[in-house]
């Protein structure tokens, strides 16, 4: 003890003299009492001083007897108590011989005293020489004899000393005093004087005599009242005062506070006189007495009896020292009283202990050694009781501590040292270790800032000035000072973060200094030990799958009942406690009670822990499950050896000893031996899945068996395909348990709930600390170790330690410890230590089979994320200490890192905490009523990992994302100066780096010793972590670390961010996808409608992809060496060019949300009345102007260095753009909505202006990049060439004339390259928009270099045109079409074509290409070509353009010349180009020689609707030819032989017809005396019927195209024809009536009822029907031509139709008698038709409301088919007027027509496709 330690060396000698010279003492005792009462202050003085220096003398003579310095140290027996033996006592003032001591007494054993060897002690008697006591001297050791006298003397006369010379007040008269001792008697020896002194009563004491100050009395009666600590909180009631308690308080109120004592200018001997005195009150207390047994039990009875109300009060000397103590203002008095009234009382406490143990060893045992002796026993000055009562029911240790405290003031400090020293003594002696602390913390707590920083002060003085006394005494007492200043120090660390800036730099100073002085181990003890709390213990999940199952099994069956006994209700415990619990709960540690807690003996199997009734049949079967899994892991244990990566997968723990190499592990970690993967993990899924195959394949050798050798080859490969399925599943299973085993092998399960706000509290002080001083709290904790030996603070770290280390590999956390190494820690310094507790917290969980609350999961979950919190701080400093590059420090840090293995537990917790997240999102987004409860694997069901919402994880996830982000620049400090220490490097070095980092960037689990930015779970954590099953909260952490450790990813940037941007564009296209899917409910994600997204989200998104690509893709103008890791040019460029692999699908995302953009700026519609808007709901694109400000920053820096690739990626999107479906006669397909964004984006790019686009474009077409992963386009030429397309077409003429210059540099460039026949149609339309919309060139040179780049375009596509021909010899330029399918492009979807065509070879343009670009080439030199040469070549520079137009019509014949089916679309196309180019005088030469040859070709008129361009380009040859059209009317047949003979003049005559069919209205008028010439040569001559009909097509002709007027002397011509004719078909029909009646019945009916499908017995012959078809149809189209439009044929009307009703009822007046009446051809041939044929039958009857014209058919069958025809005409035109209105009938036809255009229109159509032939199959 601390007063055994203090006592001074002059102290035992004084006692040693009082003891040797009894007689001495009682006189001068005498004199001091009389000097006492009546001499002045100076004679006591003398006196006091005289004693002292007579005990001097006596010390000397002690040493004379061989007493020296090392034995007076020990000589303590003032206060050791020491039992003796001895019945009879004699004092011997002589020198006992030292033969003759034991013959007289028994020794006295020095085990008997309680505090040490006393100097009556037999041994130390012999050694000192000491005289020996005998019953004959004097009774100077007796009870009441003369050393007890002095004892009284001496405090009577510090009593009287202090009432006259410091309280200035006149006490009893000691006579008085002694009288009352008088009625006690002689025989009372229960109670010595001494005590008889301690025990007066306060109020007796001083009532007897009047005293000179009259408030003095009440003063010291009330000084020491019954009141509560002023410190506890109001809440707390004080006991109550016992009935006789002293002092108790009357009618007169005051506060004792006010009355203090002050001496004023008291005389330095006041002081030495009060300072000899309280030495020789010390010394003298400590003088033993001798007791008989009866005496010392009434002793005993009297000192443990609490003062009742007969008994008399406290001692005035006491009382005394208690009020100096309190209430006087002399520092030096006061600390003289407090260090005296310490002593005592510690003196006290002592001698009261060992007597109260002797005696209950005495009565336990039975036998008293000293029955019938007196023993010597040294008094306690105070007793038990009365002690008692100062503790309880005063507050002198507070008034005390009070004083102490406010002696550390400035103004006092010369007495510091002493304040603190007593300050010290006092913490050890008071009652509670809370008084003084309680006084530190309400000042560091005042609301005024003066006092708070007054109080900063005097804590740093207590400081630093405890350091020396806990170094040099914290092992003799339990209670340590600084750990009792725990609350008071976390005050202080706490106002490190004040928020008044002067209390912040105070506590910093402290702190600063503290730590400079090697403070850190005192700093830290009180934040260890809540970290390191029993209750926190845990063990490794891996030990726990070792755990045998039946233990388990026991353990459980035993702790059923336990545990609902212990915590039957721990949610109304934890219900109870307050959330915000004061200071002092969280951070008050009693270190006696956690040592006897872990020192207790534990119970056998697993710690206390909660489990619930229901799940320990669960829990067992759980077990069971883990052990007897382990029998089928033989089958897999090779796959599971086989697992890539070099990781040590079974270490769960990171601490090893020194006697290791740091590599290595200690045993702890491998407390349990490896075991297969199959084993560890929950076996219920493999067992059945390996029985369901075993069955399987049993059932089908069964059956096959029975069926001997029947079993088909069906069956067997079904049962063959079934064992592969179950293999598949076995490994598909062994591969996920496999993952889950790795994921969570790191984690450890705590066995309790813990208090985790206590821990949150440890941590935020840290995280304060290092806050505010990072830089020396680091540096001292590394500099500290954890060596008890030094440091005495630690000795309860190191022990608690241990045991978590012992608990982790799966032995108990109590009890005795395993005997380690003395001051051997596993933790070598303090850092290794906080690194390693920050991870153990971080890697802890409740496991499933205890039973928590909710609460104890979230605080867990706040000390994780805390735990981060720390290390990102901690190493955050480190990274600043290794940017230094000292050798030394980054070594450090290297194994620091290494030996706890940060990384690999920091990434394995984020990988788990994502593991966890995904599997929430699984659940929440199942299915309503599917169940998704499947068994999951062991460690999923043992881990406890709560059941929140997704975003539950993100609080830490964003954390261990900082985390690494500073391990992540750590690692590439501590790489940098490790490298530059290497040697040059090797080439097998570099091979050897290269293979293992392949190694481990696909490994799916940590390997060592890679960087994290290598690990292949980092960069799969960062490739998942922006998928929405993570959540969308956590994006922007992620692109945070991303972005922030772009310069430190090394080798593994491209493979890192290349992903990690391709996600990025899918959640953007994902937002797109909303916004266009909001008239539906979308179902975007059920994330993000369950979880609330930020609105700036896309933002994020841009920023950070802006932030990677410019990195990555743009070049950095500083990059050093020390700056970024990323100066290794090939880690650039490899991830530069994966960007640019996914450039396109960046753009694509780019143009979605730039068309989201325009949409919403378009769509922005006005207010409605309630103030909602009407556009889009959605959030995201509100701020309009930001988001395209994002894009633009994006895009507009890479197009300096990156633009081709920009482009490129441009025309890559444009590709995947296509339209589904356009218009089919498109050959340049016009631009999508979606693609004109692109144009839209591009334009909107103030770094690209117009020629920059055009050069961009060139270098494209020239170069054209690979575009991955689109097998469908790799070449992006002809897109770029179609977007340059889009472009132009955007840009307005002046811009277009402005930029002349680069569109030719791209056309020139472009059409000398092997393209794919599409781009030469861009090509071919670009030039076609430039020329048309702009005027004429002014430049000479421009307009000869436009006719050139014209020329070779349209050679170009001339010879595209020209793919589907083919030399009809080998030698011959003549070219024919190859006899093969054309594609017309009405069938084809022509933006597949040109999709096909970008896939397409370029060497296309040859002869093999498909034919469906020759048709294009055709069309499009058919819309396009005329005007364009028109344009490009001036009036005087046509003749240039002939050369090329023959070259490209060199092409086109051969398609003109061949009228075959196959070759309809290139023929169309061909004459639409012919058509054309005809139009244009100067090009006659071109064609004229081939276009007559055409028309003149017996296959002229084989074609389909192509007429309408033949039609123009006949017209134009006649128009340009002036003398073409008489030539032709001049030609006679016979000088051509272009037809056979017979048909030679027909043919002629139709072609003729045509020429003048191809004409206008009239324009060959003047020519027809001539065309009246030709056809009466045609008369004149025997015709045939081909030419007559020939003639009526002709005649048809000149009605259309001959005004009326001018065709009069042309109608009897044509009425005589028709007329001819008919009269030739009635005797046609009579020939073969009369031959029919002439025939059989028989014939006559088959004839009647033939069809005229097909030629029979006296049917027509074809020439003749094709001439009675002819006539007819002439006849209807004068019949359709309105009356006015054809007058003169009304004059004819009724020779053919009959215009009276001659059949129905007439008068005979009518007609005239003798007159034979007319009928009208039609009638006639009506009539023999009827009479040939029969009624028409209903299926030839036409429509009653048929139209002018009638006759639509080509051609005739039979003459019947001309029936109906016949029947209207009979009866469309008579007259109805006469008869009655109701036997009108309703008209066949309006008549006269009155829509005549429709008509004029229909008669021409019919007349063009009676020109046309059939085509050649």
């Amino acid at each position: 003890m601390w007063a055994q330690a203090s006592t001074p060396k002059r102290r035992g000698a004084l006692s040693a003299s009082s003891l040797c010279l009894p007689p001495l003492s009682c006189p001068f005792h005498v004199i001091m009492h009389t000097h006492g009462h009546g001499e002045p202050l100076g004679v006591e003085n003398y006196g006091l001083k005289n004693g002292v220096c007579l005990c001097s003398l006596f010390h000397l003579k002690f040493e004379s007897l061989g007493l020296n310095e090392t034995h007076g140290a020990n000589f303590h027996f003032l206060q050791s108590p020491v039992r003796g033996d001895n019945t009879e006592i004699i004092v011997d003032t002589g020198v006992v011989p030292p033969g003759e001591e034991d013959a007289s007494f028994p020794p006295l054993k020095s085990e008997d005293s309680g505090i040490g060897l006393s100097a009556s002690s037999p041994e130390l008697s012999e050694h000192l020489r000491v005289p020996r006591v005998s019953p004959e001297k004097d009774d100077v050791w007796k009870k009441g004899g003369s050393m007890q006298r002095t004892l009284l003397c001496i405090q009577e006369l510090i009593a009287n000393f202090a009432h006259k010379n410091i309280f200035g007040v006149q006490p009893l008269a000691s006579g008085e005093e002694a009288k009352s001792e008088e009625h006690a008697g002689p025989r009372d020896e229960g109670r010595t004087r001494g005590v008889e002194a301690s025990v007066l009563s306060r109020k007796n004491s001083w009532e007897a005599k009047p005293i000179s100050v009259p408030q003095f009395k009440q003063m010291l009666s009330d000084l020491f009242t019954v009141r509560g600590s002023p410190f506890k909180m109001k809440s707390t009631e004080s006991p109550s005062p016992l009935p006789s308690s002293p002092g108790r308080r009357t009618k007169e109120e005051w506060t004792v506070d006010q009355v203090v004592v002050d001496l004023g200018s008291s005389r330095e001997s006041c002081r030495e006189a009060f300072a000899a005195a309280c030495h020789l009150l010390l010394d003298c207390a400590t003088f033993p007495v001798y007791l008989s047994q009866e005496e010392m039990e009434r002793l005993c009875d009297t000192l443990f009896r609490l003062p009742g109300a007969g008994d008399p009060s406290f001692p005035s000397w006491l009382k005394s020292l208690m009020t100096i103590c309190c209430c006087v203002t002399d520092c030096y008095l006061q600390n003289v009283a407090i260090s005296t009234l310490l002593e005592v009382i510690n003196h006290s406490q002592s001698l009261a202990l060992v007597i109260e143990d002797k005696m209950k060893r005495y009565k336990s045992s039975g036998h008293n050694p000293f029955f019938g002796r007196l023993q010597m026993v040294t008094v306690p000055p105070i007793a038990p009781g009365v002690l008692k009562v100062v503790a309880e029911k005063t507050d002198f240790y507070q008034r005390v501590a009070r004083v102490l405290w406010n002696q550390l003031n400035k103004e006092t400090r010369e007495h510091h040292i002493t304040s603190v020293e007593l300050f010290y003594r006092l913490h050890c002696l008071a009652p509670s270790a809370n008084i003084c602390e309680d006084i530190i913390c309400h000042a560091l707590l005042d609301p005024d800032k003066g006092t708070r920083l007054e109080a900063l002060f005097r804590f740093s003085v207590i400081w630093h000035l405890t350091r020396e006394i806990q170094g040099s005494r914290v092992t003799s007492h339990n209670r340590s000072f600084d750990s009792s200043l725990g609350v008071s120090l976390f005050v202080v660390l706490d106002s490190l973060a004040c928020t008044d800036g002067a209390i912040g730099a105070a506590a910093q100073g402290w702190l600063v200094r503290a730590l400079s002085l090697g403070d850190v181990a005192r700093i830290l003890e009180p934040v260890l030990l809540l970290l390191l709390q029993p209750k926190t213990q845990r063990t490794s999940i891996h030990c726990l799958k070792q755990e045998n199952s039946a233990d388990w099994h026991r353990w459980i069956n035993r702790k059923q009942t336990s545990f609902k006994e212990a915590w039957g209700a721990p949610e109304l415990q934890e219900g109870g406690m307050e959330d915000s619990a004061p200071l002092s709960q969280l951070t008050t540690v009693d270190r006696e009670a956690i040592w006897a807690e872990v020192e207790k003996e534990p119970e056998k199997g697993p710690p206390d822990c909660m489990l619930a009734e229901e799940d320990l049949p669960c829990y067992a079967d759980l077990l069971d499950q883990t052990a007897g899994g382990a029998a089928d892991s033989s089958e897999h244990t090779e796959s599971a050896d086989t697992s890539s990566g070099p990781t040590d997968s079974e270490n769960t723990s990171t601490f090893s000893s020194p006697s290791h190499d740091p590599q290595e592990l200690s045993s702890g970690e491998h407390c349990c031996a490896p075991i297969s993967a199959v084993a560890r993990a929950h076996p219920r899924q493999a067992a059945g899945l390996k029985s369901n195959a075993k069955l399987s394949l049993t059932r089908v050798d069964s059956d096959k068996t029975q069926a001997s050798e029947s079993l088909s080859s069906d069956e067997e490969a079904d049962a063959e395909l079934q064992a592969l399925t179950a293999a598949r599943l076995l490994k598909q299973e062994r591969e996920r348990r496999e993952t889950i085993e790795a994921l969570f092998k790191h984690i450890l399960l705590y066995l309790q709930p813990y208090d985790s706000r206590r821990v949150l509290y440890a941590f935020s002080v840290l995280e304060a600390v290092l806050k505010t001083n990072p830089k020396e709290f680091v540096e001292a904790v590394s500099r500290t170790s954890m060596d008890t030996s030094s440091t005495a603070h630690l000795n309860l770290i190191s022990n608690l330690l241990a045991r978590h280390q012992e608990a982790l590999s799966g032995q108990s956390f109590y009890g005795k410890l395993q005997t380690q190494a003395p001051n051997v820690c596993p933790h070598s310094l303090l850092i290794e230590l906080l690194t390693y507790l920050c991870l153990s917290f971080l890697r802890s969980y409740y496991p499933c089979y205890l039973k928590v609350s909710h609460r104890d999961l979230l605080g867990n979950r706040d000390v994780q994320v805390k735990s981060v919190e720390v290390l990102i701080r901690l190493m955050t400093q480190l990274v600043s200490v290794a940017k230094s590059a000292e050798g030394r420090n980054v070594e450090f840090i290297h194994s620091l890192l290494q030996r706890c293995r940060v990384q690999e537990f920091v990434l394995l917790s984020l990988s788990a905490s994502m593991y966890t997240s995904q599997k929430r999102y699984g659940l929440a987004t199942a299915e309503r009523g599917r169940v998704l409860r499947e068994d999951g694997f062991f460690e999923e069901r043992l881990i406890n990992l709560g059941q929140d919402q997704i975003w539950s994880e993100h609080p830490l996830q964003i954390e261990l994302l900082k985390l690494l982000q500073v391990l992540i620049v750590l690692e590439h400090h501590l790489g940098q100066v490790l490298e530059e220490a290497e040697h040059p490097p090797d080439l097998s070095l570099e091979w050897r780096r290269a293979l293992n980092f392949q190694q481990a960037i696909s490994a799916m689990q940590y390997v060592q010793p890679h960087p994290l930015t290598s690990q292949g779970l980092l960069v799969a954590a960062v490739v998942r972590g922006l998928q929405p099953a993570y959540g969308y909260g956590m994006h922007p952490a992620w692109v945070s670390l991303v972005t922030h450790s772009l310069p430190y990813f090394g080798k593994s940037l491209g493979w890192t961010v290349t992903p990690f941007l391709v996600q990025i564009c899918k959640n953007l296209d994902e937002l797109v996808r909303q916004y266009e899917s909001e008239s539906v409910k979308l179902s975007v994600s059920i994330t993000s409608k369950r979880e609330n997204v930020s609105p700036d989200y896309p933002l994020t998104l841009l920023e950070g992809l802006t932030t990677i690509s410019h990195f990555c893709l743009l070049e950095q103008p500083n990059q050093n060496k020390k700056a970024t890791a990323v100066s290794d040019p090939t880690n650039l460029k490899n991830a530069k060019n994966a960007i640019l692999e996914e450039l396109p699908r960046i753009v694509n995302t780019m143009a979605l949300l730039w068309n989201v953009l325009r949409k919403e700026e378009t769509q922005k519609r006005p207010v409605d009345l309630l103030g909602a808007t009407k556009g889009s709901s959605s959030v995201y694109f509100k701020t309009t102007k930001t988001i395209r400000q994002k894009i633009l920053d994006f895009l507009n820096p890479l197009t300096a260095h990156l633009g081709v690739q920009l482009t490129a990626a441009v025309a890559a999107v444009w590709s995947r753009k296509k339209v589904k479906r356009h218009s089919k006669t498109k050959i340049v397909p016009a631009a999508s909505t979606s693609q004109l964004t692109l144009v839209d984006l591009i334009c909107a790019l103030s770094t690209l202006q117009t020629d920059t686009v055009l050069h961009l474009v060139k270098e494209v077409v020239k170069r054209p990049p690979q575009v991955r992963g689109d097998e469908k386009s790799p070449l992006v030429d002809v897109p770029v060439l179609q977007f340059c397309y889009a472009f132009i077409q955007r840009l307005p003429v002046t811009a277009l004339q402005e930029n002349f210059p680069s569109l030719l540099g791209v056309l020139k460039e472009s059409v000398q390259l092997n393209l794919a026949p599409p781009g030469y149609f861009l090509l071919l339309s670009m030039l076609n928009d430039f020329v048309t919309r702009t005027p004429n060139l002014e430049s000479k040179k421009d307009q000869r270099d436009l006719q050139e780049v014209t020329q070779k375009i349209i050679d170009a596509v001339g010879n595209i045109a020209g793919s589907s021909l083919e030399q009809t010899s080998w030698l011959s330029r003549n070219l024919e079409v190859k006899a093969q399918p054309q594609i017309s492009l009405e069938e084809s979807d022509a933006e597949e074509d040109l999709h096909d065509a970008a896939t397409a070879a370029s060497a296309m343009v040859s002869s093999s290409a498909p034919s469906v670009y020759s048709v294009q080439a055709l069309s499009l030199l058919a819309e396009v070509l005329a005007s364009l040469l028109d344009m490009v070549y001036r009036s005087d520079e046509k003749e240039k353009a002939v050369p090329l137009i023959s070259r490209l019509l060199y092409y086109v014949f051969p398609y003109l010349r061949n009228h075959s089916a196959y070759n309809t679309p290139s023929f169309r196309a061909g004459s639409q180009l012919l058509s054309s180019l005809s139009g244009y005088a100067y090009t006659k030469r071109a064609w004229k020689k081939e276009v007559l040859e055409l028309f003149l070709d017996p296959a002229f008129f084989q074609m389909d609707t192509s007429c309408v361009h033949w039609k123009s380009i006949i017209d134009h040859l006649l128009t340009h030819e002036k003398a073409m059209f008489k030539d032709l009317m001049n030609m006679q047949s016979s000088s051509l032989k272009l037809f056979s003979s017979f048909e030679q003049k027909a043919m002629l005559l139709k072609r003729q017809a045509f020429a003048v069919f191809s004409g206008e209205l009239d324009q060959y008028h003047l020519y027809l005396p001539l065309i009246q010439e030709r056809l009466t040569d045609n008369l004149r001559v025997g015709q045939t019927s081909i030419v007559a009909a020939q003639m009526f097509l002709f005649f048809r002709v000149l009605l259309l195209r001959i005004s009326p007027q001018h065709l009069t002397s042309l109608w009897p011509i044509m009425v005589s024809e028709l007329i001819q004719t008919f009269i030739q078909l009635e005797e046609d029909l009579k020939e073969d009536d009369e031959s029919l009646r002439n025939g059989n019945k028989v014939n006559r009916m088959k004839v009647a009822v033939s069809d005229g499908n097909g030629p029979s017995g006296g049917e027509l012959p074809q020439s003749e029907l094709i001439l009675y078809l002819s006539a007819c149809k002439f006849l209807d189209t004068a019949l359709s031509f309105p009356p006015d439009k054809m007058p003169l044929f009304q004059i004819y009307r009724w020779a053919f139709v009959p215009e009276v009703d001659t059949e129905g009822p007439a008068c005979p007046s009518d007609l005239e008698e003798n007159h034979q009446e007319y009928k009208p051809h039609i009638v006639r041939i009506l009539e023999l038709l009827k009479l040939k044929y029969g009624e028409i039958s209903s299926s030839d009857e036409i429509s009653m409301k048929s139209e002018l014209p009638l006759l639509r058919q080509r051609s005739l069958s039979s003459i019947r088919q001309l029936m109906p025809f016949f029947t209207t005409l009979n009866c469309a035109f008579k007259s109805q007027s006469k008869l009655p209105a109701d036997t009108r009938a309703p008209p066949l036809f309006e008549f006269p027509v009155e829509e005549t255009p429709r008509v004029l229109k229909q008669l021409e159509e019919c007349v063009e496709y009676d020109f046309l032939e059939h085509l050649e199959c």
